[in-house]
């Protein structure tokens, strides 16, 4: 999927879509399903990341979603 493609998306989405939790799911080769809510879409780098609950780097990713959320608000608000 290219960046084009998830903006196209998300900025089309029914209005029933837009709240509520998201979970990510990754599916391994052994047949192993990792489910996670720590999920982090990074549009400078082209990654969604996805920590799992166990990993070290799981509180650090949500938390580093919301200052990607409070980034963009910032911004919103300058240009207004």
């Amino acid at each position: 999927m290219k960046k084009e493609e998830l903006v196209e998306i998300f900025s089309n989405l029914h209005p029933e879509d837009t709240a509520g939790g998201m979970t990510g799911e990754v599916h391994l080769n052994d047949g192993t399903v990792i489910k996670t809510d720590s999920i982090r879409v990074d549009m400078d780098g082209g990654r969604i990341i996805l920590s799992e609950k166990s990993s070290l780097m799981y509180e650090t990713n949500k938390r580093n979603w919301i200052q990607e959320l409070i980034f963009y608000q910032n911004k919103k608000r300058q240009s207004a």
